[in-house]
């Protein structure tokens, strides 16, 4: 059996802030994750006020390298070099035997 390998550490270069929605009355609620991969695109819009959206891609959290990780979800904030992205998708990636090894976030 082949065992999946953790995103290595050198891969997991940024840190952003994920703001959960408050509830119950409760405040907003911040985590910080440290050594996560963020890979974003922007695409061109035929807005005649911007010519380029403010960007979508994956933002990568590996179970054990990532400091503070944990599934976030959907509907969720993150916070990243000034920019606000939300999470439209996550994805959990198991190993063999069922364990997360990372999550994948979908966010524009």
């Amino acid at each position: 059996m082949i065992a999946w390998q953790h995103i290595p550490l050198r891969l997991l270069a940024d840190d952003v802030i994920v703001e959960l929605p408050a509830q119950d009355g409760e405040p907003l609620k911040q985590h910080h994750i440290d050594h996560v991969r963020v890979e974003l695109v922007q695409s061109a819009t035929d807005d005649e006020h911007r010519s380029a959206d403010a960007g979508h891609g994956t933002i990568y959290i590996d179970a054990l390298m990532s400091e503070g990780a944990f599934e976030v979800p959907a509907g969720a904030r993150v916070l990243w070099h000034g920019r606000s992205l939300w999470v439209r998708d996550v994805r959990a990636i198991r190993d063999a035997i069922g364990e997360v090894n990372h999550w994948e976030l979908t966010v524009a």
